[in-house]
This record gives structure tokens, C-alpha cells and sequence, in this order.
């Protein structure tokens, strides 16, 4: 007998979404030319870094706690580094 209905995703990849997301955002914004201040790969590396590397303290200074989702977390850190200092 086959399964019928949608085959859940283990839960390791229930926050998949969330990063493909933030990606889709990412490229859109590329193909429409808007500015970043980290727009080379080496900048926005450095800034991926420096932001997951400290990425408590971005939550911590917003008042929330760090989700437990590692999807949500590189979502927001893949978003923050366009700009992050």
C-alpha cells in the first residue's frame, strides 16, 4: 500500500524554508541593482562572520531570545550581513 498525502520533513529541516527564503531575497536584490554596504563577496563574508560570531548580542539588544531554529538564525544572519559593520 503507498502513502498518501504530503510526506513530512524530518524536523531537522523544518526551518529549510526560512533560508531559502532569505536567499531568494538576496539574489532579487541583486538582479535590481539595490545597494549594500557589504556588496563584495569578501566584505559580506566578513560581515557573515563578525555577525555569527556575535549573533547573541543582536538578540540579546533587540530584547529576544536566540531562536532555537539554526534556519532562522543563518536566515538572519545571511539578511544582516548586507549591512553590518
Amino acid at each position: 500500500m503507498g502513502m498518501v498525502g504530503k510526506v513530512t520533513e524530518p524536523s531537522a529541516l523544518a526551518g529549510r524554508q526560512q533560508l531559502l527564503d532569505a536567499i531568494n531575497e538576496l539574489l532579487t536584490e541583486l538582479d535590481q541593482g539595490i545597494h549594500w554596504d557589504n556588496d563584495d563577496l569578501s566584505s559580506f563574508l566578513e560581515a557573515m562572520s563578525a555577525l555569527l560570531g556575535s549573533i547573541e548580542n543582536s538578540y540579546t539588544n533587540k530584547g529576544e531570545a536566540v531562536p532555537a531554529d539554526s534556519w532562522e538564525i543563518m536566515s538572519r544572519v545571511l539578511r544582516g550581513a548586507r549591512y553590518y559593520d
